[in-house]
């Protein structure tokens, strides 16, 4: 009996951990959504998606050659 709590307490632990994955992703793409329109150039949507694939502003800079204040511009604009 103990061992079959114990399973079932993991999968709730499991069920909650992807819905909270879930929401953010659902979260992001709400957020890209609302910004879409302010998208103009290539550069804009290369650094939005690098950002959604969860890279940090030092990695899309180095990948991308830009700086870290480019990359925080290119960000707030869009």
């Amino acid at each position: 009996m103990v061992q079959v709590i114990g399973v079932f307490t993991e999968l709730q632990r499991r069920v909650y951990a992807l819905n909270y994955r879930i929401k953010e992703y659902e979260q992001k793409s709400a957020e890209v959504q609302k910004r879409i329109s302010y998208v103009i150039g290539d550069r804009e949507v290369e650094v939005l998606h690098r950002l959604l694939d969860g890279n940090s502003m030092r990695a899309i800079g180095k990948h991308m050659i830009l700086s870290n204040t480019t990359i925080i511009r290119t960000k707030d604009w869009s």
